[in-house]
């Protein structure tokens, strides 16, 4: 690593944040409150963890000593960070007639469907490697979640409704704690549980 190299990575880092400060500006006043907090901390998010990640380099590029931190925190900052970019947008575009709460509560949405699916995927995939029976568990678990999330965008003024829903939630629950009991039966604590194969 050279400084030449070096300052180069602060390059595309800057014209990323000037790109920001510009289109900020310009859609201030076509923002609801949650548009106005989620681009922001969006772009911010990412432009920090791309300034720290080539300073990091800067660092080795002089042979002074480096802070590990400013590599490490690079792809998961800078992945938030564009998580909440298009969460923003999508509220930007979705919510442009819409009323602030209306907008809110569909970016809750997205991020309430897109962690379950996250989380979801991530425990299916360690029960591949742990124990294949778990499997269908989660993915249960993520189908009932948004039949959760379905059902409590209903009349929660008739108890019936009240009754359908919990049941859901408790049914899909069970599952996610069925399946972490299967998974801690087979051995998901020992170090090298996911290196190999269920």
């Amino acid at each position: 690593m050279t400084v030449p190299m070096a300052l180069l990575d602060f390059l595309p880092v800057l014209l990323f944040g000037s790109a920001w400060v510009i289109l900020y500006r310009d859609l201030k006043n076509k923002l609801n409150l949650c548009d106005r907090i989620l681009l922001p901390l969006g772009a911010v998010m990412v432009f920090l963890a791309g300034f720290l990640k080539a300073t990091w380099k800067m660092q080795k590029a002089l042979g002074v000593p480096a802070v590990e931190l400013f590599n490490k925190m690079m792809f998961p900052s800078q992945s938030v960070g564009f998580m909440l970019l298009a969460v923003g947008m999508l509220s930007l575009m979705y919510g442009k007639r819409k009323s602030t709460a209306h907008s809110l509560t569909m970016v809750w949405v997205m991020c309430n469907v897109l962690g379950a699916l996250g989380m979801s995927a991530g425990l299916v995939y360690i029960a591949s490697k742990v124990k294949k029976k778990a499997i269908p568990l989660f993915i249960l678990v993520f189908v009932l979640m948004m039949m959760m999330g379905y059902l409590s965008s209903r009349d929660f003024t008739q108890p019936y409704m009240h009754w359908i829903a919990q049941s859901v939630n408790v049914v899909g629950q069970g599952l996610l704690f069925w399946g972490a009991l299967m998974l801690h039966k087979a051995g998901l604590e020992a170090p090298d549980a996911l290196e190999k194969k269920a």
